[in-house]
């Protein structure tokens, strides 16, 4: 988390909780993801209503059992807000209950793959790998389309409208604040892309032997603690960028006018009364 998105990450979750048609998307969030499955591998018959049921499965797991965490994660952060609580600690505290309810999704996602990835045919096997090394190779051109100071303002220019969009308008101090984070945080994309490719390459050797007697503890491994595939000089900039990141949000924090602390807790309490919704209407569901 290298990047603008931990400082987002640190006030909320984002990953499910962004744009103005949260609700909605949510809801849809299964059909999404076998759009999405469909672009990486063709299955079809017995296999293809499998993994449907087992994503509506997650879908729901995830509805019942997560975004109510979500919500009492919320709620600690607006509880921090108001007492003025929000200080290193926090902020680092925040960052990993993040990961702890990234780590669960693993957790749950894992057997899943265990079980159906083993019923691929080596065509579909071929074609996974070839559709996630497409993936990966389009990253890098990305990554090298632009000089190192067209990617600098790109970076820039999202971390001001995402700032914007949590409090409202930034400040010429506040602006000067994100330039100056952005330029001394480590640039660790090639690491990162390196570390996909080391990822992909274990995969791919794991996927050739569904068989094999230690396959379901390889891809175990894989999927629920890839940051070993990670190399030193990665973790080490991840640190230092996650030491950069909680002291630039900290400063940003502490420089906000009362305007701007009236719109940060109003967009958490928006988040918060959408997922009350959600977890209302799956438990409406479940009850039925």
């Amino acid at each position: 988390m290298t990047k603008w998105k931990i400082i987002i990450i640190v006030l909320t979750i984002g990953a499910f909780l962004t744009g103005c048609s949260t609700q909605f998307g949510y809801r849809f969030a299964d059909t999404y993801l076998e759009w999405q499955l469909a672009n990486y591998v063709d299955i079809s018959g017995e296999l293809q209503t499998d993994v449907e049921t087992a994503i509506d499965e997650l879908h729901m797991w995830h509805a019942r059992s997560e975004l109510p965490r979500y919500r009492d994660f919320l709620d600690t952060i607006l509880d921090d807000l108001d007492r003025g609580r929000i200080d290193t600690q926090h902020l680092f505290d925040y960052s990993e209950t993040i990961f702890q309810l990234w780590q669960r999704m693993r957790n749950q996602v894992t057997p899943y793959a265990q079980e159906f990835l083993p019923r691929l045919n080596a065509a579909q096997r071929n074609q996974l790998i070839e559709n996630l090394r497409e993936r990966l190779q389009k990253e890098r051109e990305e990554a090298q389309e632009l000089t190192p100071g067209e990617r600098f303002e790109r970076s820039y220019a999202r971390a001001l409208d995402r700032a914007n969009d949590w409090l409202g308008s930034v400040k010429p101090l506040q602006r000067r604040l994100l330039r100056r984070w952005l330029h001394e945080r480590d640039n660790s994309d090639a690491l990162w892309l390196d570390y996909q490719e080391q990822w992909l390459k274990r995969f791919e050797q794991v996927l050739a032997k569904p068989q094999s007697n230690s396959f379901t503890v390889a891809l175990y491994e894989l999927f629920t603690q890839p940051e070993q595939l990670r190399s030193d000089e990665l973790r080490m900039q991840i640190a230092e960028n996650r030491e950069l990141a909680v002291a630039v949000v900290l400063v940003i924090y502490q420089s906000l006018n009362k305007r701007q602390e009236k719109y940060l807790q109003a967009q958490l309490q928006d988040y918060r009364d959408t997922l009350t919704d959600l977890i209302n209407e799956y438990a409406v569901t479940v009850d039925d």
